[in-house]
């Protein structure tokens, strides 16, 4: 079957604009409009950032023993033979690392342990945990850094962490 408008590019040219907003309603395009205005950007944490009452800057995070979540859940069939998957956030004291619009991103001293089905296995990725500037929701476990933040979950209630001032010493765990 012959397609008349491969054979004549050029007259197809000017019909573009008049097609292009009936293939993609208004609506779809709105909410593409937000998604992409609600994508934060990321930076080093101000001088008068805010966790709750305190000054982003001279806090840490302490994480008195190591927390595991899984993500997803676990896959079928295997929740803790070979193929289980799981990221760990082992105890230490989280550094606030940077800051979007909503939150403060705590580094981990160590990195997540992310434990994924062979062939990738386990592994240490940046992350840490991220805390709301005015407490109004959970804190997550992220992954990623400075330049791209890949994942976000709730920390499950089971992982305790505390607010300490920086420049106190490490509480013995």
């Amino acid at each position: 079957m012959f397609n008349r408008m491969a054979a004549l590019p050029l007259q197809a040219a000017p019909l573009l604009p008049r097609v292009i907003p009936r293939v993609i309603p208004p609506s779809i395009l709105g909410i593409a409009g937000v998604a992409l205005a609600s994508c934060a950007s990321l930076s080093p944490v101000a001088p008068d950032a805010r966790v709750g009452n305190h000054a982003a800057q001279h806090v840490v995070v302490a994480l008195e023993e190591p927390c595991s979540l899984s993500p997803g859940g676990a896959p079928m069939g295997r929740p803790d033979g070979p193929g289980a998957r799981g990221h760990t956030l082992p105890a230490g004291r989280y550094t606030p690392s940077f800051e979007d619009g909503r939150g403060i991103f705590f580094a981990s001293p160590d990195g997540v342990v992310v434990a994924e089905p062979a062939p990738v296995g386990t592994r240490s990725l940046a992350g840490g945990i991220y805390l709301p500037k005015d407490g109004s929701a959970a804190a997550e476990e992220y992954l990623g850094d400075a330049d791209r933040v890949t994942q976000r979950y709730r920390l499950p209630q089971h992982c305790r962490y505390s607010i300490e001032n920086a420049a106190a010493p490490a509480t013995p765990g």
